[in-house]
């Protein structure tokens, strides 16, 4: 089972939250505010978190980007967590128990 850290919110800058997987691989889940909507990005944690490998990029502001967004956000409550950027794609991890199977959602998701 994946292990959530906390939700960490700069009002300028956007908003993180920082999941460990079963295997101990560190991934960070952002969403900066850029633009209407923003970016949606998905990165594994290397080096003790100086460096990083991106797994997912999306621009909310693009048709595919708020399509994506529509997808992670179905069915969420309004005004809950899980119907911002950063809630809907920690919810779509969560159940996530590998890197290969974050891998596969990212894919998804992009395609």
């Amino acid at each position: 089972m994946v292990k959530i850290g906390r939700f960490v919110t700069d009002p300028r800058a956007g908003s993180y939250c920082q999941l460990t997987l079963d295997g101990g691989e560190k991934l960070l889940v952002s969403h900066e505010k850029a633009g209407k909507l923003g970016r949606v990005t998905v990165a594994v944690l290397k080096l003790w978190g100086f460096s990083s490998e991106p797994l997912f990029e999306c621009s909310l502001d693009s048709p595919e980007g708020q399509a994506v967004l529509a997808r992670l956000t179905v069915g969420a409550t309004p005004g809950s967590l899980e119907a911002t950027p950063l809630g809907a794609m920690v919810n779509q991890l969560k159940e996530c128990d590998s890197l290969a199977l974050v891998r596969d959602r990212c894919r998804t998701l992009a395609g």
